[in-house]
């Protein structure tokens, strides 16, 4: 396995840590999407809005890094493989890309700040750009649900074909 196969140290950490805060911001987001009264609701939303301004942080990084870096070369499995593989992983980065853009723009489109469990806040005075509330707020869910919910599937499944269905042709050490 050449360099160019593997990702580096930098962008395998930034990988599991981004990976770990979108899973906790999706499941944050279907908690509050479900919660059985307003209250719950809110204390929910707040920790997925708290959260999701150190998401947007590690997203941003990861896009540029990925931009920077580019994607390793896969030799494994066939050209069709690969193809699906880049497909999925581009569009998870554009998928996490759409919904930090589209929560924060959700809140400052309504002169709402991004409350970081108190400690700060962050906001930009879009009120004007009301028009845009529904639009982001229909885009974000979107993005969280299907589409990242179906790309995650497909990288998790990909990960386990890739790990397991070629098995025999690593050795330990790359496991």
């Amino acid at each position: 396995m050449n360099e160019r196969d593997r990702h580096s140290a930098v962008a395998t950490i930034n990988h599991w840590i981004t990976a770990l805060l979108v899973i906790a911001m999706l499941t944050l987001g279907l908690l509050a999407r479900n919660a059985p009264n307003d209250g719950i609701e809110d204390y929910v939303m707040s920790a997925h809005i708290g959260l999701g301004f150190f998401t947007l942080l590690f997203v941003l990084w990861r896009v540029v890094w990925r931009i920077k870096e580019g994607f390793p070369d896969s030799v494994d499995g066939p050209a069709w493989q690969r193809v699906v593989a880049r497909t999925v992983h581009v569009l998870i980065l554009v998928a996490i890309t759409g919904l930090v853009i589209t929560g924060p723009l959700y809140l400052f489109t309504e002169n709402e700040a991004i409350d970081v469990f108190g400690w700060f806040s962050v906001g930009l005075p879009l009120g004007g750009l009301e028009f845009l509330h529904e639009p982001a707020e229909a885009v974000h869910k979107f993005l969280a649900v299907p589409a990242l919910v179906v790309l995650l599937v497909l990288h998790l499944a990909g990960g386990v074909v890739h790990i397991f269905g070629h098995r025999g042709k690593r050795t330990p050490a790359e496991l």
